[in-house]
């Protein structure tokens, strides 16, 4: 018999993990390169969902006349079996919240990429059982049970499990909603309140800034040009967060590129630019804080 291959390709562990990689990609560069831990923790964290995306994009079953062998995604893993090790072979069906990967569960070890469907082995001369999961369970399964010489079982279902579906689900979501939720809060017009002492910019990469700090306060139309961003927000022309300038100066941006007036305020310890997308909206702020100044 020349040798059969079925391969299911991991619909759902490329949904789940694909999201977590590109987050983790947006997050990188949201969050600068000037700072060496955050690079090398996100660095790791991509390396990471790379290589699970590489492993467990498809799961291939292949059966000759001898053995039996599975693989996931580039052939990282993988495992063979001789038909003459197997005592039997069944369709079954796994509760959803056995999930997908590789792990040890009630009926033994699970090897899955997607979907619910898989076959379980047993096994002559050991206890334990596997399961790898498949789209064609019934149809690798009676290949395999007409080399082992027996009548296919019919399918097993080990019961499913609704609120599985609902965490598998809400995760998803999760990965696929977070980025999106940074991109759109982020380039939002940053919020100031304003009290007796100080006053206070809210949102993303927001800080208090008191009255008493400020050493001067101005307007300009150009903005100085902009090194890098050290940990900060940068999308679309929005800046928001700590930015490093070319003559080393380090400042703070909330700003909108490309909409003057600015704001230029400066402190004791650092210098912030502030803008809105409504020029008037930066006029009326800028005396807003002067006119506090002046009290």
């Amino acid at each position: 018999m020349e040798t059969k291959r079925f391969t299911q390709f991991g619909t759902f562990s490329v949904l789940v993990m694909l999201p977590l990689l590109i987050f983790f990609i947006v997050m990188i560069f949201l969050s600068g390169f000037d700072s060496v831990t955050e690079i090398i923790i996100f660095s790791l964290l991509i390396l990471t969902f790379l290589i699970c995306l590489l492993i467990f994009y498809k799961l291939s079953i292949s059966v000759d006349n001898t053995h039996l062998s599975f693989k996931f995604g580039i052939g990282l893993f993988r495992k063979k079996y001789s038909l003459s090790e197997i005592e039997s072979c069944k369709p079954v069906r796994n509760p959803a919240w056995y999930g997908i990967g590789i792990r040890l569960t009630p009926n033994g070890w699970l090897y899955n990429v997607s979907g619910l469907h898989a076959i379980e082995l047993t096994f002559k001369n050991k206890k334990s059982k596997i399961r790898i999961g498949t789209d064609k369970p019934e149809e690798v399964s009676q290949v395999i049970n007409n080399l082992l010489g027996k009548q296919n079982p019919g399918f097993v279902d080990s019961g499913s499990n609704r609120s599985g579906y609902i965490v598998l689900l809400v995760i998803l979501f999760i990965a696929i909603a977070l980025p999106a939720i940074l991109v759109i809060s982020g380039k939002k017009d940053s919020e100031i309140d304003f009290n007796d002492t100080s006053f206070e910019i809210k949102g993303m990469y927001g800080m208090t800034i008191n009255y008493s700090d400020i050493v001067r306060i101005d307007t300009i139309s150009i903005l100085p040009r902009i090194k890098t961003r050290t940990n900060g927000y940068a999308y679309g022309g929005t800046l928001k967060g700590n930015f490093k300038l070319y003559d080393q100066t380090r400042v703070k941006l909330f700003i909108r590129k490309g909409i003057d007036p600015y704001i230029l305020i400066h402190t004791n310890y650092t210098r912030i630019y502030l803008n809105f997308t409504d020029p008037l909206l930066t006029i009326e702020t800028y005396k807003k804080i002067s006119n506090k100044l002046k009290l």
